[in-house]
């Protein structure tokens, strides 16, 4: 770890409106099946596996996950992060097939399992459930396609690293001109998520640290100069 600008958080939108019919569905599912008790997992912990067959979906209650993918090389790309809220592993148990990426515990989690059994049940029994579904996977599916287009359209490093600290902003305190962002993920986190290494990550932010286009302390980084961030971001 460096200990000059050991992690940077990155969050997601607030709204869960595409989600959120189906969070319902299965939170009251949970409700009236006391044997689905919380589980709690630790930062590093994985939940599950690429390549793992499905057993079922989980629920996030608190905490968060680094979903990602990975080559036979062992290169590793951070897809994106779940928050309190999402549902994991849906994909694969709606098709009862392996899982095509890696959910990581991020921090201390707690989550609900829903075995793929149950899952079948809501969904062909329940009103809404199939179309809640639908719409959830569809909200996943768009999420890649931006997640997908932030990694492989900019043409250099730079430009992929402060499109993701401006990504990181977006709904943290501060004004238009300066923003902070609390730092959560490792460099080689940060690296995994714009297709990087760990020494190119630290070298950029150094760079940007000289010039004053951020502030990096222990717990935060400040970016104390946006419009030089947006610039740079055109890659």
């Amino acid at each position: 770890m460096i200990p000059s600008a050991q992690y940077v958080e990155i969050e997601k939108p607030s709204d869960r409106t595409a989600g959120g019919d189906l969070y319902s569905l299965l939170s009251e599912l949970l409700a009236r099946n006391s044997k689905n008790l919380d589980s709690l997992h630790t930062r590093g912990s994985v939940l599950f596996a690429e390549g793992e067959p499905a057993r079922g979906v989980y629920l996030l209650r608190s905490g968060r996950a680094t979903v990602s993918i990975s080559s036979s090389e062992g290169r590793v790309v951070i897809l994106r992060m779940a928050q309190a809220g999402d549902v994991l592993g849906l994909n694969a148990a709606v098709r009862n097939s392996t899982h095509e990426a890696t959910v990581k515990i991020l921090e201390p989690s707690r989550l609900k399992f829903i075995s793929r059994a149950e899952l079948m049940e809501v969904m062909e029994n329940s009103d809404g459930g199939a179309g809640a579904v639908i719409s959830f996977l569809g909200q996943e599916l768009t999420q890649l396609t931006e997640r997908a287009r932030s990694l492989l359209l900019p043409q250099t490093v730079s430009a992929r690293l402060a499109q993701l600290l401006l990504q990181c902003s977006k709904d943290t305190h501060g004004t238009n001109s300066r923003r902070v962002i609390d730092r959560v993920f490792t460099h080689e986190e940060v690296a995994q998520m714009i297709c990087s290494s760990r020494e190119t990550v630290t070298r950029l932010l150094a760079r940007m640290s000289r010039s004053n286009i951020v502030r990096i302390t222990s717990d935060t980084i400040l970016i104390r100069d946006c419009a030089a961030l947006e610039t740079m971001a055109l890659g």
